[in-house]
């Protein structure tokens, strides 16, 4: 483990990051149609379509709450379900073209808000701040095997403290 004065002021910045450009994110869409949660879905799935459980672990929620999710934007016309004719339980979902122009739309904006941070950066730290950030995210990415097993740690750790 890191330096404790490091960690903590890390952990401080990771959270705080966290909330704050969630609000940005959440003002922004407040506009909209859609939740947060169904922007983080259209942006995974701008990549193409995925199998429910990837989709889950992509945006970051329980698979319970991403299928309610996926049933309020197939309803709505942004996202469409397809079973697998060979595998039966297994679901894939897609943009539909409402869901991608929705998308397209909320991507454009984002861009903006994340332009004007951009700029509320010292000029010559954008470029480090931006390769930072790449490097955190590629850390945390539901891909890292490092990350993954931080994350099952993390679920082993609830049980135990609520085991006590």
């Amino acid at each position: 483990m890191g330096d404790e004065k490091q960690v903590l002021s890390a952990r401080r910045s990771f959270t705080r990051f966290a909330r704050f450009f969630n609000q940005l994110l959440r003002e922004q869409l407040t506009c909209g149609p859609l939740t947060i949660q169904q922007f983080y879905t259209l942006e995974v799935l701008e990549g193409g379509p995925l199998p429910m459980g990837d989709l889950s672990d992509q945006v970051g929620l329980h698979q319970s709450t991403m299928s309610r999710v996926v049933d309020r934007m197939e309803r709505d016309g942004y996202v469409a379900r397809k079973r697998d004719a060979r595998k039966k339980r297994l679901v894939e979902v897609s943009l539909t073209g409402e869901g991608r122009k929705m998308y397209r739309h909320l991507d454009r904006e984002c861009k903006g808000v994340t332009s004007e941070l951009l700029e509320s950066l010292p000029a010559d730290r954008r470029k480090d701040c931006v390769e930072a950030l790449d490097v955190l995210a590629k850390s945390i990415d539901p891909g890292n095997e490092r990350f993954r097993t931080i994350l099952r740690g993390c679920c082993i750790k609830k049980k135990e403290d609520h085991a006590r």
